[in-house]
């Protein structure tokens, strides 16, 4: 059993992160922003950047390429939607895509390119300081933003 406190303080046990909430063991802050029958859309559990989206697929697989061909496309569709949804609630104009083979669980980050992230160059290769300077600068704010951000994006994929 692993633990982490998300991003609201709460403590979490896990088995797989992503099964987990996957199958509605475990909550995300915030509650998740989409599901279908093969993948959730919410809000990094640990990482508090507002927006920061983590698309995961339900079955527990750790690398892309162990997609079969329509979770590829379904996968794309949602990867896009997100993208939109981001851009339509005024959140960003450009993200950052990750994924790693290092995580037990696939799934990729959708990083909305926030003003303040302009000190770091905006690219792949600060991701550590961006997210590390993140946590220095969470407060009750950056919470109640990122609460705000996950109720916007759940509206906008139900439209």
């Amino acid at each position: 059993m692993n633990k982490t406190i998300d991003i609201l303080g709460e403590e979490k046990l896990f088995d797989c992160m992503g099964c987990d909430i996957g199958s509605h063991k475990m909550t995300p802050p915030g509650g998740l922003i989409y599901e279908d029958d093969l993948y959730t859309v919410s809000q990094d559990p640990e990482i508090p950047i507002v927006g920061l989206m983590i698309l995961g697929i339900k079955r527990h697989i750790k690398s892309i390429n162990e997609l079969s061909r329509d979770e590829r496309m379904n996968l794309m569709d949602i990867l896009n939607l997100t993208i939109e949804n981001l851009k339509k609630i005024g959140l960003c104009s450009e993200v950052l895509l990750l994924e790693e083979e290092r995580s037990s669980h696939f799934h990729m980050w959708i990083l909305p390119i926030l003003p303040w992230m302009d000190k770091f160059d905006k690219n792949a290769r600060n991701i550590d300081d961006i997210i590390n300077y993140t946590y220095e600068i969470y407060n009750d704010e950056v919470k109640e933003e990122l609460l705000n951000t996950i109720d916007k994006l759940k509206e906008e994929f139900k439209k």
